[in-house]
């Protein structure tokens, strides 16, 4: 792993074959657990979701909003 290009205060999260983004690296690693444990994009937001609702300290309002990008993979790959 090579060092960021600019100082962050954000931890770097990496996944092999799925990728979760969020503003808070805890809700990025719940959305992780859920790929590696064989949950799809879908399952993943909303468990990254759920995740901010506890560790967002100033959420914008009383929920958080959620945006997937999901891409699925052709039958047999």
């Amino acid at each position: 792993m090579t060092s960021l290009p600019f100082i962050s205060r954000r931890s770097p999260v990496y996944g092999r074959r799925g990728t979760v983004a969020t503003s808070q690296p805890l809700a990025t690693a719940a959305g992780l657990e859920i790929l590696t444990k064989g949950g799809n994009a879908a399952d993943a937001a909303v468990a990254a979701a759920a995740a901010l609702n506890v560790t967002e300290p100033a959420p914008p309002g009383s929920g958080v909003t959620c945006s997937l990008s999901f891409t699925p993979l052709s039958q047999g790959e």
